[in-house]
């Protein structure tokens, strides 16, 4: 893929069922091995977008393209109930249509990425709910996903767990979009990449070098 553009909004707008405009006419473009935050005031639309990239919901209006072939990595916000009784090693299993050999080494790299060391014969429900989040957040990464998505993904991470995470994103070749409040996150990961700010539904493209 190159540094073409894998993922674009061309005048995209959605409203949910209450008639509400959550996005307006919103366009930009993603390059491939950016990495990119979305930034803006709660409801300004920051996960309706993710929604549409993931493709969970359609735009009322406008297109949203993501290159042929590209793969979409999101971490979910709760476990799945089916999922509780897995041990560590078998939900990981569950992110490949065709386990790979080296799945425990791929485990313990997404695992590391969160600072997170647990036994893989350790049931999923058996975590706590911090660790969980630790666990969905290892998950995304383990996926390798072309397009990677990421909602406040330092919420249940502790200093150490956030330099983890840095050091993995930075050295990600791939595309990563992050919704964050984390500042100092954002000054550590953000380095000279393109930004998105979403204020009153409308997208400006911002270099922050």
């Amino acid at each position: 893929m190159n540094n073409e553009v894998i993922l674009s909004f061309h005048e995209v707008s959605f409203e949910y069922q209450d008639k509400k405009l959550i996005l307006d006419e919103v366009t930009f473009s993603v390059r491939n091995g950016a990495k990119v935050t979305l930034m803006g005031q709660n409801g300004a639309g920051k996960s309706t977008i993710f929604g549409l990239i993931r493709g969970d919901i359609k735009p009322n209006h406008g297109n949203v393209h993501v290159i042929n072939g590209a793969t979409i990595g999101s971490a979910r916000q709760v476990v799945a109930r089916e999922d509780l009784d897995l041990s560590i090693e078998k939900y990981f299993a569950k992110a490949f249509e065709i386990v790979p050999a080296n799945l425990k080494s791929r485990i313990s790299k997404a695992l590391e990425a969160v600072n997170f060391d647990i036994p893989l014969d350790r049931k999923v429900g058996d975590l706590s709910g911090g660790q969980q989040a630790r666990l969905l957040l290892a998950f995304a990464l383990i996926q390798n996903p072309d397009i990677l998505l990421l909602d406040e993904p330092t919420n249940n991470l502790d200093t150490a767990g956030i330099d983890h995470l840095i050091q993995f994103l930075v050295s990600y070749d791939k595309t990563v979009l992050v919704i964050s409040h984390d500042a100092d996150f954002l000054n550590d990961f953000m380095l000279e990449t393109i930004m998105l700010w979403l204020k009153k539904s409308r997208v400006v493209l911002k270099e922050n070098k």
